[in-house]
């Protein structure tokens, strides 16, 4: 008889997955994550978002373990706000990446993420919310003076399938694409994504991989949910973290996730 170890760590996305379709926070899913940590297991929000636009969640959660940003290039321990491990790319590299995809994507902008802020050039206003720590600039390429954890490429006139296969076919192996049901594609250093960051950050704690459960609902989950011992993809996710995972479950509307949680509890008791 096969013994299933219990899970020990729990890697879950944030948006799609542990907020709601209004990108709130239910107080059922974060009283569900809590008793997790209160069991015993290391819960870990892994997202694409940068600390720089996670602070909200980060505050309202309440999570001062680890937090895995940027589609796996940054760990940071909110507890201590150290950055545990980050894969950085140099700004030389950053202005030869943009130069490669113009040819591609002639009328694509770009934004790109530092460590505890982002500029963007004029266009991006209008996929995501401007706050605190996200300047305008007129030229990224020109404006990168620091080495940046992401790259973010749009164009409003193309699909994101074919604003992703331009991007990929752009930058080769030199990077990472991925994207996350915004219309942009994310780009982080090569060999950078989720799964190496929850990998390397599982070692670090003496978790096995059996004892990893992930959660997410978009393309930069997949390579989590296949990592995983037990990948779990919401009910609105996309088809492609849907085959990735190990299950199905609900939705982020009917908070799946703290139900789910609850359920590996009850296994770890």
């Amino acid at each position: 008889m096969t013994v299933v170890p219990t899970v020990r760590m729990i890697a879950t996305d944030i948006d799609g997955t542990m907020l709601t379709p209004a990108g709130t926070l239910s107080p059922n899913v974060r009283a569900a994550l809590h008793e997790a940590v209160d069991a015993g297991i290391h819960v870990v929000p892994t997202t694409g978002r940068p600390l720089v636009i996670t602070t909200q969640i980060m505050d309202e959660l309440n999570l001062n373990d680890y937090w895995i940003f940027a589609n796996g290039a940054i760990t940071w321990h909110a507890g201590r706000s150290e950055t545990v491990r980050g894969y950085w790319m140099e700004p030389e590299k950053i202005r030869s990446m943009i130069g490669s995809i113009r040819e591609h994507l002639p009328e694509a902008g770009f934004a790109v993420e530092f460590e505890s802020e982002a500029i963007f050039e004029r266009g991006f206003e209008k996929l995501v919310h401007v706050g605190p720590g996200l300047h305008l600039v007129d030229d990224v390429a020109a404006a990168v003076n620091a080495r940046v954890q992401k790259v973010l490429v749009f164009d409003h006139t193309r699909t994101i399938d074919d604003l992703f296969q331009k991007t990929e076919l752009a930058i080769g192996h030199e990077a990472v694409p991925s994207y996350s049901g915004v219309s942009f594609i994310e780009v982080a250093a090569d060999l950078v994504t989720k799964a190496m960051a929850v990998m390397e950050l599982a070692e670090d704690l003496g978790v096995e991989r059996a004892e990893v459960a992930s959660f997410g609902d978009n393309h930069n989950d997949v390579s989590m949910l296949e990592w995983a011992g037990r990948g779990y993809a919401m009910a609105n996710a996309t088809a492609d973290a849907k085959g990735a995972a190990d299950y199905v479950i609900g939705s982020n509307a009917d908070d799946a996730l703290a139900s789910q949680v609850r359920a590996l509890i009850a296994e770890h008791g």
